[in-house]
């Protein structure tokens, strides 16, 4: 499928109701728009291409020689992030789309995409910021350290075109989240957002979308307020151009977000009729078919899960220059991780002869 203009998304297969109900909702309001989703693990068996609202892009036809790697030291929602500059580049370069929009799987289009194709026309990047009115200091979350923490802007959407002069950008994010894309927000990082708060001012060509009705979610709602017309959603008077339902499990049907205690919907009841149909739309289409099938990358070749600190083990012992011939290899792993333990001990036993030299001053009594 070739076009000019497309949406993409990324998921793993387990997400797959979430990538439909967006592809659907797109095709609602653009018929002849291709969708694309890459999905980030084996999911032979488990769909039929054919019957999908999307076209399926493998994560083994992006060519990476180090995927191995990005598939065991990073998590699912790092591994999936860490692929969004990849995909984008190769949609750009192999599937003849000038304009792209990014979506998050969790977001369901309410209105025509037109604007933001068309902000394309005149800017290579086109991003919105969480926020377009400060929070109240009543202690609710989120709250302005919620944002610091997590980075200006939110990247469940990101538009962009195909132009000399978005490369540079694509080339450095990617190369930025093949190492960094990991969730330590206490460390500067927060998967891919982070960077884009630095992208912005090293790159030139990116627009700050600030539209009322576009990506709309539980960090913004404070200055966002829905209604239906009878024929389509608005927000603050104008069209809901998508509402991003990040965290939002059709499992507690009454809860917007774990992330959020500044809004209910049983405060807010301009969402209940969204979110109830949101809800019933992923149901639809799967969810519960969907929820439980296998993560492919969540397990050593002997079935023992891989671990968090597993996973920053290995980052550890690469960025040591340790590799392995295959990481999800138990024996081999283990034979890394043992290194990686026994250099910090060893650090830790020097760090403790030197302190034993310093002359601390002596604690009087009071």
């Amino acid at each position: 499928m070739n076009a000019p203009h497309a949406v993409c998304t990324i998921v793993a297969k387990n997400y797959a109701a979430q990538a439909r109900t967006l592809c659907q909702s797109v095709k609602s309001h653009h018929p002849s728009m291709a969708c694309y989703a890459l999905i980030i693990d084996d999911w032979a068996g488990y769909l039929d291409p054919a019957k999908e609202p999307f076209e399926i892009v493998s994560f083994d036809e992006l060519g990476l020689p180090d995927l191995r790697t990005m598939q065991f030291k990073y998590n699912v929602v790092e591994y999936a992030t860490a692929l969004k500059p990849v995909l984008i580049e190769y949609l750009l370069q192999h599937a003849g789309v000038e304009r792209l929009l990014y979506l998050d799987p969790d977001i369901l289009v309410t209105n025509s995409l037109d604007g933001l194709f068309q902000r394309l026309d005149d800017f290579d990047c086109v991003i919105t910021p969480h926020l377009d009115a400060d929070y109240a200091p009543d202690g609710l979350l989120p709250n302005d350290s919620t944002i610091l923490l997590h980075g200006i802007y939110n990247l469940g959407f990101l538009g962009i075109r195909r132009e000399a002069a978005s490369r540079p950008f694509l080339s450095w994010w990617r190369n930025k989240l093949s190492s960094s894309c990991v969730r330590e927000p206490d460390r500067g990082h927060y998967v891919d957002q982070r960077c884009i708060d630095l992208a912005v001012s090293l790159f030139e060509g990116f627009f700050i979308e600030r539209g009322a009705g576009y990506n709309v979610a539980y960090w913004n709602l404070h200055s966002r307020y829905l209604d239906f017309d009878g024929q389509s959603w608005t927000c603050n008077g104008g069209p809901l151009g998508f509402f991003h339902f990040s965290g939002f499990n059709p499992e507690q049907p009454d809860t917007i977000s774990p992330f959020t205690t500044r809004h209910t919907l049983a405060a807010r009841p301009d969402l209940v009729p969204l979110f109830s149909d949101y809800g019933k739309r992923l149901v639809a289409n799967g969810y519960y078919e969907t929820r439980d099938w296998p993560y492919s990358f969540a397990k050593f070749d002997n079935g023992i899960p891989i671990s968090a600190a597993d996973r920053q083990r290995y980052r550890t012992a690469i960025a040591k220059g340790m590799q392995t011939a295959d990481p999800f290899n138990f024996l081999e792993f283990q034979r890394v991780a043992r290194k990686v333990k026994l250099d910090k001990r060893k650090r830790s036993r020097v760090l403790t002869k030197l302190l034993a030299r310093v002359p601390w001053p002596r604690l009087r009594s009071a």
